[in-house]
């Protein structure tokens, strides 16, 4: 899963507030993950498929660019 694009401007790096669900745990589809630090808000972050959350690459209090890949989602 990649750092999604919350309408910001392109190379703008976004923090992440919180995860809402930690590595092992199952997800689902539109499931809220994670909250993403924009300059003007805090936005909640759907999953974007079925799966187990397998790995975090990004933690809590972190920056990066539009793009990046966050986490490890295993399809099920």
């Amino acid at each position: 899963m990649k750092m999604p694009d919350l309408a910001t401007n392109e190379g703008v790096e976004l923090g992440i507030a919180r995860w809402l669900v930690t590595e092992g745990e199952s997800v689902k589809r539109g499931q809220a993950l994670l909250e993403v630090e924009t300059d003007k808000a805090v936005q909640e972050v759907e999953c974007i498929a079925n799966g187990t959350l397998k790995t975090i690459h990004v933690q809590s209090g972190q920056k990066v660019p539009v793009g990046t890949i966050i986490a490890t989602i295993k399809v099920s």
